[in-house]
């Protein structure tokens, strides 16, 4: 019996009878390949995969991989670096402003003084007396604040100084503010 006539029988099994369905069941000339074929093929195929995995892909592939462990390993340190920073000092308490007399520095002070001059990373003051800000200022640059109005220790200003500034240009981000006037003589700074 040919393929046609069994893809008919199977398509239309009412113009057929019984004997001849049953003699298209019981064919056994219809080739069922066996396992062992079907596997020596199959490990054929797999070999044919595997050649085409070339060595050089192998080596892009561990190279990409070994660029992206490192990015992730030097963002992670970063972030650890950030994280663990210590931030921008800001003053705790205000102070009064005292003209410094030769070596009569008060232990309090002269603690302030160590601190501030110990890091030179900025100091960010917020609502801060000015007499507070010129007091760490003076200091740091070794320097004696006169204020001649008693009313400008008192003015309240968000500033940031840095410390690696020299003197001159602090005084003169002070000095565009409208109601602060410094000027610098003799080691010593005088608000007006």
């Amino acid at each position: 019996m040919t393929r046609e006539e069994k893809l008919r029988m199977l398509l239309h099994p009412e113009k057929y009878t019984e004997e001849q369905l049953d003699q298209m069941l019981n064919d056994d000339s219809i080739p069922t390949p066996g396992a062992e074929e079907e596997w020596q093929r199959f490990e054929r195929k797999e070999l044919r995969a595997k050649r085409r995995t070339s060595p050089l892909r192998k080596i892009a592939a561990m190279f990409i991989g070994t660029l992206l462990l490192s990015g992730i390993t030097y963002a992670a340190i970063h972030l650890w670096k950030t994280a663990n920073s210590t931030p921008s000092e800001t003053p705790s308490q205000p102070t009064t402003v005292s003209p410094v007399e030769n070596d009569t520095i008060t232990p309090a002070f002269k603690e302030r003084s160590d601190s501030v001059s110990k890091s030179m990373s900025p100091i960010v003051y917020e609502d801060t007396e000015l007499s507070t800000m010129l007091n760490d200022i003076a200091t740091h640059y070794q320097y004696e604040v006169i204020f001649q109005n008693e009313n400008s220790k008192h003015v309240r200003l968000y500033f940031t100084w840095d410390k690696t500034a020299p003197i001159e240009d602090v005084i003169g981000t002070f000095n565009k503010f409208e109601r602060i006037h410094i000027t610098q003589e003799n080691r010593q700074l005088i608000v007006k």
